[in-house]
């Protein structure tokens, strides 16, 4: 059976006496089962020759083509604006590789369906589903009615941005075009806290065990999540770390340009936190510290993140009396408006990631209230290019902070010195970065082909 978006429909309807989450379950049991992998072998077997004959090659040595083409797959949809951190990425690695084409899942309430150039070399295709189990089917029709040619199919490499919706999609796109894939493992779903974030999650479990299971070539964002993928997924022969880069140019470039709008006008004064919010989060930690200036209805706390935490922060600040000076923003693709309107950055966090957030922040001119970490205190000097503060010294956070607050002065101090810093200190090449993330993809190749070898 064909997994097109009519098939899903009809079976859907056929199902209309059963509750939507149940109909979802059999549907996805249909599915998993239906591309086990002795299913798979079966359909190989039955596959007509013109498919067979339609498939073009992978790299080889002797290709005249000496960069390849790749098919990115992501439910991240902050990649359509023109104006992102993620579009910019993209088009920053479009000189390294010779076709990039992107496949952006979503859901008919997030975006409309269609097809964008954003390079000479750079394409986008959406999905707009209806449901989001639909969109790995729909997905593999879109790949086939935009990729695939007389002479075969477009891409050389299918990667996956994440194990869920993408992953499954990218699977199935290898899978029936026969192309080397990768995936990428960019949140941590091995904590208690990832199946209560959504509802969904429960069924993105069983999509990254799926994936997981059949992946040879993943990357991870970080050394916590890599080593929870060595200990679960033995299997795994091509696993490591992507090379990290805080794409330093672009934030500051971006931060130049002028705001559409100010997205906080009725204050004149915002401290900007942002982290994911879940149980290992010391947002708390900076709502207690700013408790005292956020008596002022002229002052607020804008916290860009999103979690299973939330609620509690939220309640925190309820009974503090400040809830309405503390502003939730779940949508990740503004950070950049919110790093480029705020005051000051108020980072307790000390993870990897929130090391990247406070770079972000200081390449865009932000000043600078963070805990320390190594690297923090090996970039800044509290009081002269940021405010460094013990990670679990909520009265110095917030002596701190009033003394910003007071202190003119120390606005421009920071900003010039901290985003000097960035520039001279963490220079990086942005060539050597693309070459690096470049070489990670196409690492798949002689990978698979080392576990091909008797």
């Amino acid at each position: 059976m064909r997994y097109t978006e009519a098939n899903m429909a009809a079976l859907l309807k056929k199902d209309a006496s059963i509750d939507p989450s149940k109909r979802a379950a059999n549907i996805l049991d249909y599915v998993i089962e239906d591309t086990s992998e002795e299913n798979i072998r079966e359909k190989e077997l039955q596959a007509p020759v013109r498919d067979e004959l339609q498939k073009a090659p992978l790299i080889s040595k002797d290709s005249s083509r000496q960069k390849s083409r790749v098919l990115f797959i992501t439910r991240d949809i902050s990649v359509l604006q023109p104006d992102s951190l993620m579009q910019l990425q993209f088009r920053n690695l479009s000189s390294v590789f010779d076709e990039i084409h992107i496949l952006v899942l979503s859901e008919a309430w997030q975006t409309k369906k269609g097809v964008d150039r954003l390079a000479t070399n750079m394409w986008v295709y959406t999905t707009s589903v209806r449901y989001w189990w639909m969109q790995p089917f729909v997905a593999v029709e879109i790949a086939k009615s935009q990729l695939q040619f007389t002479d075969g199919f477009r891409p050389d490499v299918v990667v996956a941005l994440d194990p869920f919706e993408s992953g499954v999609s990218g699977l199935f796109i290898a899978e029936k075009y026969e192309r080397e894939f990768q995936v990428h493992v960019l949140e941590d779903f091995f904590v208690p806290e990832f199946k209560e974030k959504d509802q969904i999650n429960k069924w993105r479990l069983r999509m990254a065990s799926y994936v997981l299971k059949r992946a040879q070539s993943v990357r991870t964002a970080t050394t916590t999540i890599n080593e929870r993928i060595v200990k679960k997924f033995k299997h795994i022969t091509d696993l490591a770390l992507l090379p990290r880069h805080y794409n330093i140019e672009a934030i500051i470039a971006a931060s130049e340009l002028p705001v559409s709008a100010d997205p906080f006008p009725q204050y004149s004064f915002v401290a900007l936190f942002v982290g994911k919010l879940d149980h290992e989060s010391t947002l708390f930690r900076a709502i207690d510290a700013a408790r005292s200036v956020l008596t002022s209805p002229r002052i607020c706390l804008v916290v860009v993140g999103d979690g299973p935490a939330q609620k509690e922060f939220a309640k925190r600040a309820e009974i503090l009396g400040i809830n309405e000076q503390v502003i939730f923003e779940k949508d990740q693709s503004k950070l950049l408006t919110c790093l480029k309107s705020a005051d000051i950055l108020l980072c307790t966090d000390t993870t990897e990631a929130s090391d990247e957030v406070v770079i972000k922040a200081a390449a865009a001119g932000l000043p600078l209230l963070v805990a320390e970490t190594e690297l923090r205190k090996d970039l800044f000097t509290d009081g002269e290019s940021a405010f460094l503060v013990p990670k679990e010294d909520t009265v110095g956070f917030s002596q701190k902070l009033v003394k910003f607050l007071n202190t003119n002065s120390l606005r421009s101090q920071f900003k010039e010195n901290a985003k000097e810093i960035i520039k001279t200190r963490l220079h990086e090449d942005p060539q050597a970065y693309k070459l690096a993330y470049r070489d990670s993809i196409e690492q798949v190749f002689s990978s698979t082909e080392s576990t091909k070898k008797p």
